[in-house]
């Protein structure tokens, strides 16, 4: 039921009671009215509420979106909140091989100062969001960077259009709410087959580790997954979507709605000691 016709059923239901009571002299009646009416006006702010602070979403602009990505991503994960720096934000990230990591987009007054400081962190990551990776690549060289070869997508969606996709035959989903965090698993019988977490912030919900397990891929599970989660993050309160994307995981969330904000590529300070994923999602 569409959020207009809940709204709309409220109010009848207020009125229906209302006139019950006083044609019965029902005190009862009367007050579940008064109730039912306080509920609806009250739901019906907090909706607006949200959709004010998704246009306000929708008009940010791209480092701030950035920004919220990072804080969200870093929430998924159990990652202390990142720390405001010039051009982007820093997360303590803990990994072999990737420390802490800059998140930032491609403003040509403080990357180079970005730049400088990952090259005299060991164990660094320095993340840029940009339209144009080409011109970014020649930043990390010069810097004495390594980059990373692979290319992200930072992507977004209003939660209220995203597509929907049933779970297949033979599939069960379990999800699971631990504050802001929200876990979805799928299993087959006992087996794990798909997965993933979405961290709501406030009026954001940042999806990260979105995982198929290669022996139930091409099913559909993605797209159920993807699914189950924003479903579960507009529950509880979010209304635009952020992520990161690989380059296999790009189509799937195309096709389910999300658009590209922009391109992330990565380079490091050294090369790490064990080998670590570069993808973010």
């Amino acid at each position: 039921m569409e959020a207009p016709r809940r709204m709309w059923f409220g109010y009848v239901v207020a009125v229906a009671l209302t006139v019950v009571g006083f044609v019965s002299l029902d005190l009862r009646a009367i007050a579940l009215a008064f109730v039912m009416l306080v509920m609806t006006v009250l739901s019906e702010w907090y909706r607006g509420r949200q959709a004010a602070l998704a246009a306000a979403a929708d008009a940010a602009d791209l480092p701030d979106t950035v920004s919220r990505w990072a804080r969200g991503w870093a929430y998924a994960r159990g990652l202390p909140r990142p720390a405001a720096v010039a051009g982007g934000v820093r997360v303590e990230v803990g990994e072999p091989g990737r420390s802490v990591e800059w998140v930032a987009t491609d403003e040509a007054d403080t990357l180079a100062g970005l730049v400088d400081a990952v090259r005299a962190t060991p164990e660094a990551w320095l993340s840029v969001v940009t339209e144009s990776p080409a011109g970014v690549r020649p930043w990390f060289l010069e810097g004495g960077l390594t980059p990373n070869e692979a290319e992200e997508a930072l992507m977004s969606i209003d939660l209220a259009t995203h597509e929907v996709r049933e779970l297949p035959e033979g599939y069960r989903a379990e999800v699971e709410r631990d504050g802001g965090i929200i876990t979805v698993t799928v299993r087959s019988g006992e087996t794990t087959a798909a997965g993933g977490t979405i961290a709501v912030i406030g009026a954001d919900a940042v999806a990260d580790r979105i995982q198929t397990d290669p022996d139930h891929r091409r099913r559909g599970l993605g797209g159920a997954v993807m699914s189950l989660l924003a479903s579960a993050a507009r529950e509880a309160g979010a209304v635009r979507g952020l992520l990161v994307a690989s380059e296999m995981g790009e189509p799937l969330y195309a096709g389910l709605g999300w658009h590209v904000e922009g391109r992330l590529v990565t380079a490091r300070s050294a090369a790490p000691r064990t080998s670590v994923e570069s993808r973010h999602g």
